[in-house]
């Protein structure tokens, strides 16, 4: 970045298929790994016809393949390096980032100096001290990695993928003041609720959970045990480079008000602007955002509009004292004997049930009835809670149409992105399978 280059990151624990889709994108010149992962990195440029491509390992080197050191040692020293003039200013590239993948392949997102620079500035200090599990493939990962460096915080990084032990080792190690994690990692947590309560987490001010909102009831109790920890609510996408909106994680599940220098609007599909507490896609406008997707006109014409305005793909609505609340990914929202219902909703109601880890509801496809809401379940630890009881709490919580016809099944862990989401489609052939066997 500081050569001027355009930058594009790799998830480390990606196959070498989600590797090979990845560079198809961004067509790397060069790249840097461990010598560990260089195998599949190496068929995976291969396999796209990127054989040029030059690779340097960082760690764990290979004999014969040439590493970082060697290129730092040849051109640079500690006193003569001179950050070079942008060719194209800060409207240049900095980083392609890829959007998630949860609900379709990932794209690449271009995002500019100007916006990289705007969004890194906060109220961080050098007496404060950072944890963050998402690797630097993704948005989160990224910015706070850069933000710590320009604000002088200390930033800690594990080697290792997340698990509730390592997570409270090191927070007690090096007495952690700012943490970020995946929506996954809280479920995890209190699915352990004996060595929860005999780990130390009162160093924790700031916890911020990134990616989909936590229902109240698993925050408030996590924070029987993190007593000092404020947890707020950021409501964004890679597309805009951060947050639209913010606040602190409340009983109405709300996602905060918008942030400064952000327009915001809530539009049917008619292209009509909706009043308050009218449910449409919510459209967002702001000045350093990203520059569209790398190499992909037909997305941009779909998300990135004419007239400046950004098409999120979420489902929301102001109410009355102008908070905005997010319902489902547009996509997500599903028809059941020509009902719509919003799985996230489902789920919602689903964790306030002390028994449930973590929860995710899909559709399950049926000739008659368009999808069957169906709940995908994990349990906390020694729990026994059937499914029975389960689908009379939602019955007695949801309209008719929003109950669990499609059934409630067990399982001991979900399918999930790198950067902590669940992947809806794996579990609909989940859950769809189980249905089938049972139906035999």
């Amino acid at each position: 970045m500081w050569l001027s280059y355009s930058l594009s990151t790799t998830d480390p624990s990606a196959n070498v298929k989600g590797l090979r889709h990845t560079y198809s994108l961004t067509k790397p010149k060069i790249m840097f790994c461990d010598g560990d992962i260089y195998d599949k990195v190496q068929q995976a440029l291969q396999e796209r016809g990127l054989e040029d491509t030059v690779i340097y390992t960082v760690r764990n080197h290979i004999e014969g393949v040439p590493n970082v050191m060697e290129v730092l040692n040849e051109k640079y020293s500690d006193t003569d390096f001179r950050v070079p003039v942008l060719k194209h200013g800060g409207r240049q590239d900095a980083f392609f980032l890829c959007t998630s993948g949860s609900t379709s392949l990932p794209k690449a997102v271009r995002l500019s100096h100007y916006t990289v620079l705007n969004r890194i500035q906060s109220e961080r200090t050098e007496d404060q001290k950072m944890l963050v599990f998402s690797s630097v493939y993704w948005l989160m990962g990224l910015l706070t990695l850069v933000q710590c460096a320009v604000n002088h915080t200390t930033r800690v990084i594990s080697e290792n993928p997340f698990t509730p032990k390592d997570f409270y080792d090191i927070v007690k190690k090096h007495r952690i003041t700012l943490a970020a994690s995946s929506p996954s990692h809280i479920p995890l947590c209190l699915a352990c609720p004996e060595t929860l309560a005999a780990s130390d987490l009162s160093s924790i001010e700031v916890m911020v959970v990134t990616g989909k909102s936590l229902p109240y009831p698993l925050v408030a109790k996590f924070k029987e045990y993190a007593v000092n920890c404020f947890f707020p609510i950021l409501y964004g996408m890679t597309e805009l480079c951060g947050a639209v909106s913010s606040g602190e994680v409340n009983l109405r599940n709300s996602a905060g008000s918008i942030v400064a220098n952000t327009k915001v609007k809530i539009m049917n599909d008619a292209g009509e602007r909706l009043g308050p507490n009218e449910t449409g896609e919510i459209y967002v406008q702001a000045k350093f955002i990203s520059s569209g997707y790398y190499c992909n006109p037909e997305a941009n014409s779909k998300t990135f509009l004419e007239d400046g305005w950004v098409r999120t793909g979420d489902m929301g609505y102001f109410n009355d004292d102008g908070e905005l609340f997010i319902v489902d990914r547009r996509q997500d929202i599903m028809k059941y004997n020509n009902f719509h219902f919003s799985p996230t909703t489902i789920e919602k109601v689903i964790c306030e049930i002390p028994d449930v880890a973590e929860v995710c509801v899909v559709g399950i496809p049926d000739l008659i009835y368009d999808n069957l809401p169906a709940a995908a379940v994990i349990r906390r630890n020694g729990a026994n809670i059937t499914e029975s009881e389960i689908s009379e709490y939602v019955a007695s919580r949801m309209q008719h149409f929003e109950n669990l016809h499609g059934g409630v099944y067990f399982f001991e862990s979900l399918p999930l992105t790198a950067s902590g989401k669940v992947i809806r489609k794996e579990v609909t052939e989940m859950c769809s399978k189980l249905r089938k066997m049972s139906n035999l």
